[in-house]
């Protein structure tokens, strides 16, 4: 975080004096962690809805805050900052996002906010291309995005580090045009921050330290103070890219002018970069994280930087109000000389105050005057002319850093001769020169480099404790040059410092070396940066017309879980690859001759990784979606088997090394070992095997010995003890029920393989005492639902045709079951059982067939083989007597029924 400090003039009428005030400040730094967002252009974000942002990666868990505030009482007041690193020449690329919050847009107006914004980032722009700091760099505005109220996901109050974090978070998830990305974010708040609490203090700038290009941490928060913002947004942005304040681990000086400085004041109006802002941005740069900076910007014809000074577009007045509140205006005591150094301002009383900040470029500071680098010229003058740095001639060589193994030794030369002023260029090229040096090997016994480093701190106490330490290398490549240590006996590691001495090994398989915290690249030349590199038969700048290679695939299927050689590499070898042709869940192991097993041996898989035998080192790959691997550039001083153990299918082994062509061919002939018994039981076979030896001594591949001559095999008869006994089972016999749950069972007998092809029967109690089920449930599913109907009803007539009624319902018939009655729509309709049906329990007598009834007057009911007709009458007295027909067919059926009755 960043603030300006300020003195205040009194000048009352008797005497001047200046007395200086300084606000306090606290310092209580948090780390950050950020999480996050993708850009979108555009410039009200009221109608803009974000999703919720992503948590960042863990890698991204671990940031340094800048802490950049108002220091207290240090002389002639400046500006608290904090940590952070740069190296490609020319032509790089910041493509900025920049943001401004709705305090800031209520400050400067709608109307005015994009040329106040614009032209502090010109100011920015300007001191990226100061020649002090080494390296073209262009800041490049590629989004101007004016907040009129917080959008969805982004959260700005007084807190710096909550509200970096929260817009660190935000941003990553904004895109621009065709998907492109910002390099880095800038956000502007007009909201007076405090670094450690949500209220008002003196901090003005926050930001990750390395964080430039990545997609969480590029980014930093910065207090609008006037146009002095462009020196906070530039100090930011500055340990973005790494470099850490003047005099803070570094032997450069807090000295006024100096951008990372710890304390903010310009030296006579004039800021530039130290010489350690410098280095730390080249070897920033270095480092594959730069990359983003390297292409081409775009979208930048919207946001052109305006053509006046700033100065011109604000005079002093406006400047003052901007740093001291609306009432201030330019100091009109005679002391004042040159607001082009410092720009003092007035508010109240007589007196005037002063942040040590000079008028910006541009400035009138008297008439047909204004302000160009520091100086009051005459307008249309563009000030001192620029001088541009020249070097220095190059130092003796020092002292080398190792007295063998490969030491490193340098001179140094410094763009002093001149310095660059007055925006003048920096000195192209290096101004460091290094050289290996001592590069014989050391003694046998001799402590490894790494480990005498370690050694070291065995005599000073950690955190109040005296541990022995060894060196710790299992880190990430850009780690390796760091010196990590093990305490011994113990599980914890540690940084015992940020760079291990110059000419330390980057790692036990390479000619590489670090320096200056670097791994810097070695040819087999042993000069830095060569690009000579050994062939495959080890010789420097070869073209392996010495080499005798050779290649093969092993594609035979065997027996799964059990150990299989491929091929037999002499000793020598270089250049050794052995690589599965897909992924599989077999695994490679290398043994010697006598069986000693150097990876993965005796059924114990080994973890990818470096392994040293041979007298070489191997590097071991395995990963679950790649194929795995085995290399090493040798040269190997034993003859190794190179194996594999097989589980399911062999994938097939691609296997090459190389040989030197020697001109002597040495004695190859062929010796006999017998080969383990073939089976453990019932009679394996051992047979005899033809190995081809050099010298009668080491065995070597076969095709270097004479197929003619190759012995006839043989074989003998071994283990022919019986196996252990077995349990055999036969087939699972039919189900005893079709559904409803029954149960299958099969025949159980042990065996025993007496030889190769036969087995005999045996006791029971020779097999293992848990035996295979005989007998197993089967159709386990439930049974379909039947219909099932109650008893019949009596019949509805005693005689003659009646009906009877019965119930019919639908049922479960699993069985064992209890029956449950279901819906009638879980059977099968068209098997319903009938529900009722007519009946006859005996016929009716004759007598009964026709009789009287008596009705109501004027009715008579014939009732004939239960089937009724009606038939009206006048008079009951009809039957018996003659009438008309109608009465003829009564008196018929009376007569019928009176004869019935007489019968």
């Amino acid at each position: 975080s960043s603030q300006f400090s300020w003195s205040l003039l009194s000048c009352p009428v008797a005497q001047a004096g200046i007395q200086i005030v300084e606000k306090s400040q606290q310092s209580v730094p948090n780390v950050p962690s950020f999480s996050f967002l993708h850009s979108v252009l555009l410039f009200h974000f009221s109608i803009w809805d974000f999703l919720d942002a992503p948590k960042p990666p863990d890698e991204d868990r671990f940031i340094m805050p800048d802490e950049f505030a108002s220091p207290k009482a240090e002389g002639a007041g400046r500006s608290k900052r904090s940590p952070i690193n740069s190296n490609r020449v020319g032509g790089l690329n910041v493509e900025t996002l920049v943001v401004a919050d709705r305090k800031m847009l209520e400050k400067h107006g709608r109307e005015n906010v994009t040329t106040y914004v614009l032209t502090v980032m010109n100011m920015v722009s300007s001191l990226f291309k100061d020649g002090t700091i080494g390296t073209d760099i262009n800041i490049v505005v590629v989004s101007l995005l004016l907040l009129e109220q917080d959008p969805l996901g982004l959260t700005i109050n007084h807190h710096a580090d909550q509200s970096l974090n929260s817009f660190c978070q935000w941003q990553s998830g904004l895109v621009g045009k065709g998907g492109k990305r910002h390099d880095h974010a800038v956000l502007l708040t007009g909201l007076d921050i405090c670094s450690w609490k949500n209220e008002p203090c003196d901090t003005l700038g926050f930001a990750p330290i390395s964080g430039m290009c990545s997609k969480y941490r590029s980014c930093t928060i910065n207090e609008d103070t006037g146009l002095g913002l462009a020196f906070t947004i530039a100090h930011e942005s500055g340990h973005n890219f790494g470099m850490i304040h003047d005099g803070e681990g570094n032997p450069c000086r807090r000295t006024e002018g100096n951008i990372m400085s710890p304390t903010l004041a310009g030296n006579n109006g004039v800021f530039s970069w130290s010489t350690c802002s410098r280095q730390y941005l080249s070897r920033f740069l270095g480092t594959t994280q730069a990359s983003c900076l390297v292409d081409e910007p775009k979208q930048i014809g919207q946001y052109k930087y305006p053509e006046q000074l700033p100065g011109q577009l604000y005079d002093a007045d406006t400047q003052c109000k901007w740093q001291l509140g609306s009432k201030a205006k330019l100091c009109s005591l005679e002391f004042v000389k040159d607001i082009c150094k410092s720009l003092w301002c007035h508010r109240t009383g007589h007196r005037c105050e002063t942040k040590f900040m000079p008028a910006a470029e541009g400035t009138t500071c008297g008439p047909d005057m204004w302000c160009r680098k520091g100086h009051c010229v005459k307008y249309g003058e563009h000030g001192p002319k620029a001088i541009h740095g020249q070097w220095s001639p190059w130092s003796h060589w020092s002292d080398c850093s190792r007295t063998c193994g490969g030491g490193v030794m340098y001179r140094e030369r410094s763009c002093t001769s001149p310095r660059p002023q007055n925006n003048g260029k920096f000195c192209t090229g290096s101004s460091r020169l290094n050289q290996l040096c001592n590069t014989q090997p050391c003694p046998f016994n001799t402590v490894d480099f790494r480990a005498q480093q370690c050694a070291e701190y065995n005599s000073k106490p950690f955190r109040g404790w005296y541990y022995k330490w060894k060196p710790y290398t299992k880190v990430d490549d850009e780690d390796i040059c760091k010196l990590y240590c093990i305490a011994e006996d113990f599980d914890f590691f540690f940084a015992m410092s940020s760079k291990v001495k110059d000419g330390t090994s980057c790692s036990d398989h390479k000619e590489d070396v670090c320096i200056d915290g670097m791994c810097e690249a070695v040819g087999c030349d042993q000069i830095l940066g060569s690009r000579a590199t050994l062939d495959a038969c080890g010789l420097c700048k070869g073209d392996n017309s010495t080499c005798k290679f050779f290649k093969g695939l092993y594609t035979l299927q065997h027996r799964a879980n059990e150990y299989y050689s491929m091929v037999t590499v002499p000793a020598g070898a270089r250049s050794i690859h052995i690589q599965e042709m897909e992924v599989s869940t077999s695994y490679l192991a290398v043994r010697s001759l006598k069986r000693r097993y150097y990876l993965t041996g005796e059924w114990t898989v080994d973890w990818p990784g470096m392994f040293h035998f041979a007298g070489t080192v191997f590097e071991y790959q395995r990963s679950f979606n790649k194929p795995e691997s085995l290399y090493t550039a040798g040269p190997t001083n034993e003859t190794l088997v190179f194996e594999i153990l097989l589980q399911g299918r062999n994938p097939g082994v691609i296997w090459e090394y190389t040989l030197p062509r020697i001109e002597r061919k040495p004695d190859y002939s062929w010796g006999v070992v017998r080969s383990d018994c073939s089976a453990p039981c019932a009679g394996g076979r051992i047979s005899t095997k033809a190995i081809c030896l050099q010298e009668q001594k080491t065995q070597v591949n076969s095709s270097m010995c004479n197929p003619h001559t190759k012995p006839t095999l043989g074989s003998h008869l071994c283990n022919t003890q019986p196996c252990p006994a077995f349990w055999a089972t036969g087939d699972w016999g039919s189900c005893s029920r079709s559904c409803g749950g029954g149960q299958q069972i099969r025949t159980l007998r042990c065996l025993r393989k007496v030889t190769y092809q036969r087995e005999e029967v045996v006791p029971h109690s020779f097999c293992p005492v848990i035996s295979p089920a005989q007998v197993q449930p089967c159709n386990t599913e439930s049974c379909p639902p039947e219909w099932s109907t109650g008893s019949w009803s009596q019949c509805s007539k005693s005689c003659g045709r009646g009906m009877r009624k019965r119930s019919v319902f639908c049922r479960s018939t699993d069985p064992g079951a209890k029956a449950v009655v279901v819906p009638d729509s879980m059977c099968r309709q068209h098997h319903r059982p009938n529900g009722q049906e007519t009946c006859v329990l005996r016929r009716c007598p004759r007598n009964e067939r026709l009789q009287w009834i008596p009705t109501v007057w004027g009715e008579v009911r014939l009732q004939v083989d239960h089937r009724f007709s009606h038939q009206l009458t006048p008079d009951q007295s009809m039957c018996g007597k003659r009438s008309t027909n109608r009465a003829k067919w009564v008196n018929s059926a009376c007569r019928e029924e009176e004869e019935v009755a007489s019968v």
